[in-house]
């Protein structure tokens, strides 16, 4: 499927907002937290930059799916290091989901290496949801910090669209979605932005 210009320039102005976000959005997070949101931040940025200069074909490549996997992984740990006193358990429940999940991607056929992605999708995009509208309702955030909430929906969404092509559902859709994706992305980023300002 051929891009659009407008399609570039909005993925153009996803990694700016990714880029802004690793430069001047790290402040006042400590170190750990800061690496975290920093490879987040940057795989969307990259993300962004290889859409752009590559096209919509890319997305089909499962090192890429693989990879964005750590999108929503690095930004639950970031949120779980920063905003939580104990960030053991889920980090090595997320570790060792991951490697796993990678490991029947490449090493297993069909629905399994499907759901193995699926499944790590759906452990950190759950706290990505869920954590920040906890943290509002009990006073322990300000209510922007929401936005990382929306920001889960709108990327979590276009994931499980993405899942279904892969399935061979959807498959007169796809370019429908694939059209959809770059607005997807910008707006994901957008309200991870958003949502990170300092609380």
């Amino acid at each position: 499927m051929k891009m659009s210009v407008l399609n570039r320039i909005i993925f153009l102005f996803a990694g700016l907002l990714a880029g802004y976000q690793i430069i001047a959005g790290m402040d006042s997070y400590s170190n750990l937290t800061t690496a975290l949101y920093t490879i987040s931040f940057g795989l969307l940025l990259l993300a962004s930059l290889l859409l752009l200069l590559m096209g919509f074909e890319i997305m089909e490549n499962d090192f890429v799916a693989v990879v964005a996997t750590l999108i929503p992984i690095t930004l639950s740990l970031g949120l779980v290091t920063d905003k939580l006193e104990n960030a053991f358990f889920y980090s090595i429940l997320i570790s060792v989901t991951f490697v796993v999940a990678v490991y029947l991607r490449f090493f297993s056929a069909g629905k399994v290496a499907l759901l193995s992605l699926g499944a790590i999708h759906l452990l950190s995009g759950s706290v990505v949801f869920f954590l920040p509208i906890v943290l509002f309702l009990k006073g322990r955030a300000e209510a922007h910090i929401l936005m990382i909430s929306l920001g889960g929906i709108i990327i979590g969404t276009a994931g499980f669209a993405l899942g279904f092509l892969k399935t061979g559902k959807l498959v007169d859709m796809k370019e429908k979605i694939f059209s959809l994706f770059p607005t997807i992305l910008f707006l994901t980023t957008l309200a991870f932005v958003i949502g990170l300002m300092t609380n």
